[in-house]
């Protein structure tokens, strides 16, 4: 049968294939945007984070309710930690991953003119510490280190006199310079020309930043390491690289370290926290883990619902033209025509559907973007939730089309 008479045919009777139409534009639409989403809490959970994971206790919140702790105090925990047993190295550090309470935000501009937004870590010894991979440059030099001071009552990166050295990852290398090597160059601070701006030394391979919710799009990298040590401060942290074979050791003596060195004037251990990289990480995407499942929920519930509608419509309209069914297969139609006819006639229509599903996806998307702030559809989600529609659509009529081709000629021409 031409394409001209099944435009007809689905004319006359409009009604059922515009049901299955909106259905399938409903579900395209909501597929889309409930797709993009899921990607979004997924990406900072499969984002590589570059640490020696395994290796890595994080401890912070050691508040001073008295004054600041001053940079001597900071470097003594820092010495104290790294010759505990089975400690292999220690650094005070501001900014860690996995820790939001302090994010430390640069912006940085190539000399092609490419700015980016990154998070910045402070701390001496993180490359070590961390258990990074260098794969271009070199790790700080002890002259490059400047100390830095935060404070309750200020804060904020000192002004330099000279370019900050700074170590990126091959993310941002990739984003400033475009294939070429970093180590060596300069970046710029966007819209400020007397700065001296950051002096690339090294390049490590990931890096993954505290803001996880940013970690998104090919921004989980966006991270750079300064070459600043901890001064006065009102909070501290230290990254500790462990050997797993001593972990209990290790975190025992931690404890009793921190609490030896500090204790007389955190005022009680209620807001220090001790634990391992991977507690952190668990603690941190728990939020992103129920909205996945939240999300998933949706997802399958669309998909579910969708296939028991077209089913539905599709066998009402089967059983509606059993009469048709019947007087072709008694003029010589083999099974396999009526049911390629079926087929062809719901990927039609479904093929509809889907383009009026990608433009109600975006109305959704502007929608999503204007009452709750989610980033902008990007456009290659449509056709992939299109797809998954049409082969759904495809699946869910292929039992009433086959239960149409299998009608007996006899019984359709007597049916009324």
């Amino acid at each position: 049968m031409s394409l001209r008479i099944m435009l007809k045919i689905l004319q006359r009777h409009a009604l059922m294939p515009a049901l299955v139409l909106l259905q399938v534009a409903l579900a395209c639409a909501i597929l889309c945007n409930v797709l993009f989403l899921v990607w979004q809490r997924v990406q900072p959970m499969v984002a590589p984070s570059g640490l020696a994971e395994d290796e890595l206790v994080l401890v912070d919140q050691i508040a001073s309710h008295v004054r600041p702790w001053t940079a001597a105090e900071a470097r003594e925990g820092q010495l104290a930690l790294s010759h505990l047993p089975g400690v292999r190295s220690a650094s005070s550090a501001l900014g860690l991953p996995m820790i939001g309470q302090v994010t430390v935000d640069y912006a940085l501009k190539s000399p092609a003119g490419v700015s980016v937004g990154v998070n910045g870590y402070f701390g001496d010894g993180l490359v070590k510490t961390l258990g990074l991979e260098l794969v271009e440059g070199r790790d700080f030099l002890p002259g490059e280190y400047g100390d830095i001071g935060v404070s309750q009552s200020s804060s904020g990166v000192p002004t330099a006199k000279s370019a900050q050295s700074i170590i990126i990852t091959q993310s941002l290398e990739r984003q400033l310079f475009k294939g070429e090597s970093a180590v060596g160059k300069l970046l710029a601070v966007p819209d400020d020309p007397s700065d001296p701006g950051y002096r690339v030394v090294g390049v490590v391979r990931h890096l993954l930043r505290n803001q996880v919710d940013l970690a998104t799009d090919g921004r989980a990298d966006d991270t750079i390491l300064a070459a600043l040590r901890v001064g006065d401060t009102a909070i501290l942290s230290y990254a500790v690289r462990i050997d797993p074979v001593m972990r209990e050791v290790a975190l025992r003596g931690i404890h009793d370290t921190i609490k030896r060195e500090f204790g007389p004037l955190m005022g009680g251990e209620s807001f220090l926290r001790i634990g391992t990289y991977a507690e952190r990480r668990n603690e941190a995407l728990k939020s992103a883990r129920a909205a996945l499942w939240l999300l998933a929920g949706v997802t399958i519930a669309v998909i579910v619902v969708t296939a028991i509608g077209i089913m539905g419509l599709t066998g009402f309209w089967v059983q509606r033209r059993t009469r048709q069914i019947g007087i072709q297969r008694a003029l010589g139609a083999r099974r396999s025509q009526v049911l390629r006819y079926f087929l062809l006639e719901n990927l039609l229509i479904a093929g509809f559907g889907v383009l009026l599903g990608m433009a109600l996806a975006f109305v959704a998307n502007g929608l999503l973007m204007h009452f709750y702030e989610l980033p902008r559809l990007p456009w290659n989600y449509l056709p992939i939730g299109g797809a998954i529609v049409l082969v759904l659509g495809q699946l869910a009529v292929l039992g009433p089309a086959m239960r149409a081709a299998d009608v007996p000629p006899v019984v359709a021409t007597r049916a009324i």
